[in-house]
């Protein structure tokens, strides 16, 4: 049977099934329009992510800008988008064989972690005291993990990864625009501070420090269309601007960081890296001395935890407590909110109990909140994530630097720099199940198979396992004693 033939036979069920559901939009629509206008936009999409699981992996990309604006009729857009993304992920692995990339294949090693992190997870629902938001913590962990090997097997090309560092300026923009344009209501919790898309300013901050980095890439790389530059150089102010009326505290500490971590790595462009740096952190610093309202210069000023503060320290001494009772094995996945009441009758002064009692918080500190509820074991596991995956981001610098590809190296230093400045504002804000953190970790990988790749190879599924084991042995080596990018 020809290969034509075979498609035909894999496409008409598809075919069928989205006749089937167009029409059904139809009739939906006779009764209800804008349920039948979602219902065809949803049944457009499905039949977009079954086609090419890049139109996937790209919305879920741009969902994670749009968190606001991804929800309707109380139905989470970017849910049904993942779903769709993972039953159209595991067609495409069933049918087309040793025709794609196989990340369980090529990299073993982050296999087992992952599969080890999730299953810490599930165990821990045998002591969480909450059984039910247990289970639903582990469904969370284990919807975002599968996000790596799909984007390994979604992004085959450069031309690929290129696309999706776009879509996450596109993205940014979006945000930011509407941070600039749509300030919240005044009787609202956050009234003064600019959310944009997101929908919380700390949040908001966090992701838009990913999207001036990687835009910023994209203004000095002359290698991209000197049209493509001046928007990307455009997308890279409307993202500052909305990081400083943020009025983010962590934001400004993670930009700041970025800036320090974009130096460290500018490689042979450290002195144009180092301007541009200081630019940026002169723009922050001067808005804040000349425009800012005085109410914004005084919360961004004030480091304590009443008043204008949030209350995190005494969030940070709870979850610390549950460290300390519980070190090894944690309180149980999901359960910070839910045990820490248990935790604040101890010594130590509590100042906001509110944020315990009345109104339970989560850590707003990402890394002690996986500590907090998984304890030890779980807490190195994700620290282990985390460092194989910015491990494989710095290779593919390295390798993409050695081959003189210098329109994907810049592009992936402005990754790394994104990446590292939002893993520091993860210290202010617990972000353990945000698909921009896991679909950042999932590039990693990517952009080193694609760094990685051979004349004539690329977009294929080639790559044995004895050379992604090279590739694993070179990270190692890079972790334990390389020096910077």
């Amino acid at each position: 049977m020809g290969s034509r033939a075979r498609s035909f036979r894999l496409d008409t069920p598809l075919l069928t099934l989205t006749v089937v559901l167009a029409l059904t939009a139809g009739a939906v629509s006779g009764i209800r329009p804008s349920y039948g206008v979602a219902m065809a936009v949803g049944v457009t999409f499905a039949a977009l992510v079954m086609a090419n699981l890049m139109v996937g992996f790209s919305a879920m990309v741009l969902f994670a800008y749009l968190e606001v604006l991804s929800t309707v009729g109380g139905v989470s857009l970017a849910k049904v988008a993942g779903a769709l993304l993972v039953v159209a992920w595991l067609g495409v692995m069933s049918t087309r064989g040793t025709d794609v990339r196989n990340f369980f294949v090529q990299r073993p090693g982050l296999t087992y972690l992952l599969i080890a992190f999730v299953s810490w997870n599930a165990i821990s629902v045998v002591w969480a005291p909450d059984r039910g938001e247990a289970l639903s913590s582990v469904m969370r962990y284990a919807l975002n993990v599968v996000l790596l090997p799909i984007a390994f097997t979604a992004i085959r090309t450069r031309r690929d990864i290129i696309s999706v560092l776009a879509v996450i300026v596109a993205g940014a923009s979006v945000a930011a625009v509407s941070a600039v344009i749509y300030p919240p209501a005044e009787e609202s919790a956050v009234a003064g501070r600019a959310t944009g898309t997101v929908g919380d300013p700390n949040e908001l901050a966090a992701a838009l420090l990913v999207g001036l980095s990687v835009a910023a890439a994209f203004a000095v790389n002359r290698w991209i269309p000197r049209q493509t530059r001046m928007l990307a150089a455009g997308a890279a102010v409307l993202c500052l601007a909305g990081i400083v009326i943020s009025l983010s505290r962590g934001g400004l500490i993670g930009l700041a960081g970025a800036i320090a971590i974009a130096v460290i790595a500018g490689g042979r462009w450290r002195g144009r890296v180092l301007g541009v740096g200081a630019t940026i952190a002169a723009a922050a610093v001067g808005y804040f001395a000349f425009f800012a309202a005085l109410p914004a210069k005084e919360r961004v000023l004030d480091l304590g935890t009443t008043g204008g503060g949030t209350g995190r320290l005494d969030l940070w001494t709870v979850g610390w407590r549950m460290v300390q009772a519980h070190p090894l094995n944690g309180v149980g996945t999901g359960q910070f909110a839910t045990s820490s009441v248990h935790f604040l009758l101890r010594p130590g002064v509590i100042e906001r109990g509110d944020l315990i009692l009345s109104t339970p918080k989560v850590a707003h500190n990402t890394y002690l909140n996986i500590l907090a509820e998984l304890g030890i074991v779980g807490g190195m596991m994700f620290l282990g994530l985390l460092a194989f995956c910015i491990g494989c981001t710095v290779l593919a610098v390295r390798r993409l630097r050695r081959d003189g590809d210098e329109q994907l190296e810049i592009l992936a230093r402005g990754l790394l720099v994104g990446i590292g400045g939002y893993l520091i504002t993860l210290t202010f804000i617990s972000e353990n199940y945000s698909k921009l953190l896991w679909i950042l970790m999932a590039l990693g990988p990517v952009m080193l198979a694609i760094a990685s790749r051979r004349p004539g190879q690329e977009g294929a599924g080639a790559g044995t396992r004895s050379q992604m084991s090279e590739l694993e042995r070179g990270w190692l080596a890079t972790a334990s004693g390389g020096t910077g990018p």
